[in-house]
């Protein structure tokens, strides 16, 4: 096993998510997942509600098979998403490099009659680069290139076990964009894979 001191105090937490599209028949509270939740905490979900995002705060996800994830009432013919992580992958040190970097789009609104301009922010998207030694385990790498090929959404938890207390990033919605993988002196595999994913990042902490 190759041992590399650089980020051993960072450790990424992948997840399989289901991802469920509703219409509103009625006045709801309840959507019903298919799977069992991976993670309960709505800290990992995601729900949007004609495309405004439900605060963390105001879901609930069950322990249940299937998972019934909950919200404040949604009114007659809305759409409610749903993002919801099924199934936990491995979780893996990173021992090389972690690069995140986020894009914004804005459009410009020009006030009729008036020389004013409203900017207004109207998608984040963001991209997670990691790098790291893979020595003989490769079932990881598998999972996400699976997942590349798939089009599947992930749910990615990136964990600070050098913080007190341990701190989390959560990346949902994340997708696998691009893999690379080479040969370095002495016989290191280096793994490298960047995931696209919506912003804001939540954080958690234990």
């Amino acid at each position: 096993m190759v041992q590399v001191t650089k980020g051993k105090n960072v450790v990424i937490e992948t997840y399989d998510a289901e991802f469920k599209e509703f219409t509103a028949t009625a006045a709801q509270t309840t959507f019903t997942m298919v799977s069992k939740a991976g993670e309960t905490d709505p800290e990992y979900t995601r729900v949007y509600v004609d495309n405004v995002e439900v605060a963390s705060t105001d879901i609930t996800v069950s322990s249940a098979t299937p998972a019934v994830v909950a919200i404040p009432a949604c009114t007659v013919g809305q759409i409610v998403q749903v993002y919801m992580p099924k199934t936990k992958n491995g979780a893996y040190s990173v021992q090389q490099a972690i690069q995140m970097k986020v894009s914004t789009k804005t459009i410009e609104i020009a006030e009729l009659g008036t020389d004013a301009v409203t900017v207004d922010v109207i998608q984040r998207v963001g991209a997670l680069n990691i790098a790291f030694a893979q020595a003989t385990n490769h079932d990881l790498m598998k999972k996400l290139n699976d997942n590349a090929q798939n089009d599947t959404y992930m749910v990615i938890a990136k964990k600070y076990s050098n913080t007190s207390p341990i701190s989390y990033r959560i990346y949902k919605e994340a997708r696998v964009n691009e893999m690379n993988d080479s040969l370095e002196a002495g016989g290191i595999a280096m793994e490298t894979f960047t995931m696209t994913f919506k912003h804001p990042v939540a954080f958690k902490t234990t």
